[in-house]
């Protein structure tokens, strides 16, 4: 949560989460299937409940610029989708990345009648066509993207997004490669949106955002905002 709150503070347009299901079936906000990267626990997340996974210190792994564990024994925990969702401040966007199918049903309830949400802010997205299917089934109105495995073909991609009815197709930055034109402009003439990930430099943040790129995944918000101008509002 700190780290959402700095991202904010430094002129994030949204914030960008992973989202695993529990043992007991609830929405633990972390990156990995397994806590042992980000915690001073091990296992799976799936095998894990929501309290179990709470007694983990989400703070342990992280080293400041010269080594030291500052975050350590600060209370830091996993938090929920829906904690996140109670706390996310007015204004600012919301993007889900579901990493596991069966979480889909969860998601669009946690989504369902919050602020975010009725804003048009929110979006699923998911490398699992079976994810962001079935968060369409559930809920049609909710904004859908798919997301792309590095290195695969971009126009399919967007020809299945399209019959499918998901609203975003989101590849690895590279994989626009140094002319973006032609994936973007295919995908505005399906109404379309395109996103991308990890974009760090400030240069080729301009450079895709002047060819109608609806957005990209960033370490580091405030050169973002920096090379970008002012907070565009949410659903923009």
């Amino acid at each position: 949560m700190p780290a959402f709150a700095r991202a904010v503070e430094m002129g994030a347009d949204a914030i960008e989460l992973d989202v695993h299901l529990t043992a007991d079936g609830q929405l633990a906000v972390i990156h990995d299937e397994t806590v042992e990267r980000t915690t001073d626990g091990f296992g799976a997340v799936a095998e894990m409940t929501m309290e179990r996974l709470r007694g983990l210190d989400a703070g342990y792994r992280f080293a400041d610029t010269a080594g030291a564990f500052r975050h350590r024994g600060r209370g830091l925990t996993i938090p929920t989708l829906p904690e996140v969702l109670e706390w996310l401040p007015e204004g600012v966007g919301l993007v889900v990345e579901i990493k596991a199918p069966g979480a889909a049903d969860a998601v669009v309830d946690a989504l369902r009648g919050t602020p975010v949400r009725r804003a048009g802010a929110a979006s699923v997205i998911s490398f699992s066509e079976a994810a962001i299917d079935r968060v369409h089934e559930l809920d049609p109105e909710l904004a859908t993207g798919y997301l792309l495995v590095p290195t695969q073909p971009f126009e399919p991609a967007l020809r299945w997004a399209v019959e499918s009815g998901h609203v975003g197709v989101h590849p690895w930055e590279g994989d626009l490669g140094m002319d973006p034109a032609p994936a973007l402009s295919q995908a505005m003439a399906y109404g379309r949106l395109v996103g991308c990930y990890v974009v760090n430099e400030p240069q080729r943040m301009q450079h895709l955002a002047a060819f109608g790129l609806w957005g990209f995944v960033t370490d580091v918000p405030d050169v973002a905002r920096a090379a970008l101008g002012p907070r565009q509002a949410p659903g923009s």
